[in-house]
């Protein structure tokens, strides 16, 4: 145990729950739905869109509301199809709900974080997704409480969003805390603006292109027994 940490905030999609997996059959599912022939081509287009919305909205340049319907416009627009983004994003948000899939690693990290820290989940998903797929999938028993951007009025990497969790944390104070997550925009932008340490569970190996300062970066999620 780091004695230095007295809480760790944990992103949930690519960090716990494999969110490319849950992502990839919802939206087969929206496909077929629409008529179309669900090819890894227009799903990996797909993920495209919805990746650049989200960046969108991570920087203020679009809202959450925008970015759950326009991501679907933009691609069946792209293909000819006049379609309700909201009829799409209902349908979706159904299958999501469904897609708990566990990254490799995570129960067995939290079962060992869990006796020495008290953990908090941030993340910029959907609240009523996000809370179902963490109890579908037995994570949400290890969280002391779920920070969700839609609640707290503000996202990652948004200092706002960790102060509002700051505010709600009673075990520490920001000098104590930990961030750890897969997005460098997102998880340790978002802790470089709140003052805090950070993690970047980085699997494949990328690049940090931007040169956002990392406090920790690993493989597997195993490797936090090393410092935590």
């Amino acid at each position: 145990m780091n004695r230095q940490y007295k809480a760790l905030l944990m992103d949930v999609d690519g960090t716990l729950l494999d969110f490319d997996r849950a992502e990839a059959a919802a939206f087969t599912k929206v496909l077929q739905k629409y008529g179309f022939v669900p090819e890894e081509r227009f799903i990996q287009e797909y993920h495209k869109i919805n990746q650049e919305c989200w960046e969108a909205f991570e920087i203020g340049q679009m809202e959450r509301d925008r970015v759950l319907t326009v991501r679907f416009e933009r691609f069946f627009g792209g293909h000819g199809l006049s379609m309700s983004g909201e009829e799409a994003e209902d349908a979706y948000r159904v299958w999501l709900g469904e897609g708990a899939y566990l990254m490799e690693g995570a129960v067995e990290i939290l079962d060992y974080l869990k006796e020495r820290y008290p953990l908090y989940v941030v993340t910029n998903g959907v609240g009523a997704t996000q809370r179902k797929r963490l109890k579908a999938s037995g994570l949400d028993k290890y969280f002391r409480d779920i920070f969700i951007s839609e609640e707290a009025g503000s996202q990652k990497p948004q200092k706002e969003f960790f102060e509002y969790c700051f505010a709600h944390i009673k075990e520490a104070g920001p000098e104590e805390m930990m961030v750890i997550g897969d997005s460098l925009t997102s998880d340790i932008q978002g802790g470089v603006n709140a003052g805090i340490d950070t993690c970047w569970f980085n699997p494949q190996g990328k690049e940090n292109r931007k040169r956002i300062s990392v406090t920790r970066e690993i493989r597997r999620l195993s490797e936090l027994k090393a410092f935590l």
